[in-house]
């Protein structure tokens, strides 16, 4: 037994809101050796456990399918078998379940055992799928050890055992064995402080800021003073723009590992607003592609946006304002500017001031 997510492709997790598509892939086992269990007694089925982030699908949405076709025999990979009689699909809470699976493979040997099925060889993939949605409870991971809390789904399967046929087998019961498989889904938060350019000990409340990805602006619902989630579908109050806490924290939740773009578009009193920047965040997986093991930040656009030394916040540093501060602001054109005019007045009073100069002395002479 096995579990993957099929729609991670990037490797990025997910934004709240999204669906998790999931795949559990069941091999057929090899009955040669239960000829003395009863194919009545045979058991062969599956239940898959979700976290409570995770909202599961009706169960009618549950698909299985074969790389075989078990009716022909004939090899078609994708082959929907959920309608099979005999097979049952049930989600309850937060688990679903999929018994009578051995109607797939398995049939009595016309005496007192269980046998496969002659078109269905045995190793051929039984493939469950389904979708789950990562609801506003789901859990979150923050970069730099701010910790990494998976959203977690267990698919274990329970078979019927014979002595000495499998072992490494759990056993969950007389009879039977059992052998798990984890899946896991992330979703990211941003955590984000504002700070005086000149004074990083200055905490600044108030400043604003839209977000945006790929050109499109994020919207998100308020949890608390510089505490903001992406908006799912049914939020109201949907905010475009979020604000630092009156101790300079903006914490954004809910979204996937992906370039974030951050406009300030209110800057506190008395001080210039930050160029655009993006902030990133970077899983780093172990090596079978199962699990997050470190997550760090990356940021782009302007100097005044950068990682804090322990890895866990992006701060984000706002020059007062001071002529000193205009190059930090993309008022470098200004500033060329007044040195230019101070420059032209220096040059335009030193000839009036040699004329006077002279003329004084001229005085003096006479």
């Amino acid at each position: 037994v096995s579990k993957r997510v099929v729609n991670d492709a990037g490797m990025d997790g997910f934004d709240l809101g999204s669906q998790v598509e999931y795949e559990i892939a069941l091999q057929v086992p090899d009955l040669s050796s239960f000829a003395s269990l009863p194919y009545s007694s045979y058991v062969f089925a599956l239940t898959d456990v979700a976290d409570a982030g995770l909202t599961l699908p009706a169960a009618s949405s549950v698909r299985v399918l074969m790389d075989v076709d078990p009716s022909t025999g004939v090899s078609s990979p994708g082959t929907d078998v959920t309608g099979t009689p005999g097979l049952s699909i049930g989600v309850s809470g937060q688990t679903v379940s999929v018994d009578g699976l051995k109607v797939l493979f398995a049939e009595s040997d016309g005496a007192s055992g269980a046998r496969n099925r002659a078109g269905v060889p045995v190793g051929s993939l039984i493939r469950i799928r389904y979708a789950a949605v990562l609801n506003t409870g789901a859990s979150l991971s923050a970069p730099g050890g701010g910790g990494l809390h998976p959203n977690v789904n267990t698919a274990t399967l329970t078979r019927s055992r014979v002595a000495g046929v499998s072992p490494g087998w759990d056993d969950a019961g007389a009879g039977v064995e059992s052998r798990a498989a984890v899946a896991h889904a992330y979703v990211f938060g941003l955590d984000l402080v504002k700070i005086d350019k000149d004074d990083a000990s200055r905490k600044l409340g108030g400043a604003g800021f839209e977000v945006s990805r790929d050109g499109q602006p994020l919207g998100f619902v308020q949890l608390g003073p510089g505490v903001y989630r992406l908006a799912v579908p049914g939020d109201v109050g949907v905010l475009s723009e979020v604000f630092s806490h009156t101790d300079g924290t903006l914490d954004i939740l809910g979204v996937e590992a992906r370039a974030l773009s951050l406009r300030e578009s209110v800057a506190p009193s008395g001080y210039f607003k930050v160029p655009a920047f993006t902030v990133e965040v970077l899983p780093v997986w172990n090596t079978d592609a199962s699990e997050v093991t470190l997550a760090s930040y990356r940021t782009h656009g302007t100097s005044l946006a950068y990682v804090s030394q322990d890895g866990r916040a992006v701060m984000v540093a706002d020059p007062a304002h001071s002529l000193a501060n205009l190059p930090y602001t993309g008022g470098v054109g200004i500033l060329i500017l007044l040195v230019l005019a101070v420059l032209f007045l220096v040059f335009a009073v030193r000839p009036y001031y040699q004329a006077h100069r002279a003329e004084t002395t001229a005085n003096i002479l006479s």
